[in-house]
């Protein structure tokens, strides 16, 4: 890791590579590295971030789950030469995404051969919305591959594994949940490239439209302690159902499955939280339903 950090803090020419509320995210040319600077949003903190991200490389470290998470997480100071946290860079799914465009996205293939952010190309799973499109728009938007958000009913259409994909992201909420004790409010889940983690064995995807690629989760700014209690349950709630929902029914099972390994051992007060968790998230759900009728 250390030669890698040299060579990116090394060079001179450095991009953004991404953007969001906590700050912007910049990448060294050819580098195996990412930068985020703390320039975003008010509240966001990237030292909660990398406290954060750290606690979940470790757990993720230590236990059997099909998510991927970035590895090396540091953090700077202000007095450092660097100010910001770092970690290591996804790779894209560029090259297979302007391999199969043309037949998706029609006449856009041009503006993004032509758009330079998209060679930092992430997709993000939206497994609890589909997309509605007016016909008559239909081809004419513009978009761009960085960030590109695939919805349910595109990814059906794709035959992509989505019941894996949430069953993935069941097992690393049900982790953070109970072994992190952390409330993971607002993380993302995107898909991105394949690096190698020799330590631990990660599921990989292979897909004729994404090519090779594995689940990933990141962007641990807003993520909380957690109580192993009623109020924590509430606290957990809340923040899943602020986070994009997923497939239900298939989320739930494998939820429950993951988080009894997981609660075994922790003392008796814990064993029922899980089910308190999946219950109380169902009626707030069920509330704000009613209450935008």
């Amino acid at each position: 890791m250390g030669s890698a950090i040299q060579q990116d803090c090394t060079s001179s020419k450095f991009r953004r590579i991404g953007q969001g509320f906590c700050g912007t995210v910049w990448a060294a040319e050819g580098g195996k590295l990412a930068m985020k600077r703390e320039d975003g949003g008010p509240g966001r903190s990237l030292l909660n971030d990398y406290n954060m991200h750290t606690l979940v490389l470790e757990t993720a470290s230590q236990q059997k789950v099909n998510v991927r998470v970035p590895r090396w997480p540091e953090f700077f100071k202000s007095e450092d030469g660097w100010w910001g946290m770092r970690s290591n860079r996804l790779h894209s799914l560029q090259r297979a995404l302007r391999r199969t465009q043309p037949t998706t996205a029609a006449g856009a293939i041009a503006t993004i051969k032509a758009n330079d952010a998209d060679r930092d190309c992430l997709v993000r799973p939206y497994l609890g919305r589909r997309k509605i499109q007016n016909e008559t728009r239909r081809g004419r938007n513009f978009f761009s591959l960085r960030n590109y958000p695939l919805h349910l009913n595109q990814a059906e259409d794709l035959d992509l594994p989505i019941l894996e994909y949430s069953h993935g992201m069941a097992e690393i909420l049900a982790m953070m949940h109970w072994t992190a004790k952390i409330d993971a409010n607002d993380i993302e889940f995107v898909l991105g490239g394949v690096q190698p983690q020799p330590e631990i064995a990660r599921k990989e995807y292979t897909h004729d439209f994404l090519g090779t690629h594995s689940l990933w989760v990141l962007d641990f700014d807003c993520c909380k302690p957690l109580t192993m209690d009623d109020a924590g349950i509430d606290q957990a709630a809340r923040a899943f159902l602020r986070n994009d929902p997923t497939l239900w029914i298939e989320f739930r099972t494998r939820y429950l499955e993951c988080s009894q390994n997981f609660v075994t051992g922790t003392g008796v007060t814990c064993l029922g939280l899980p089910e308190k968790f999946i219950a109380r998230v169902a009626e707030m759900h069920q509330k704000g339903t009613e209450q935008s009728h």
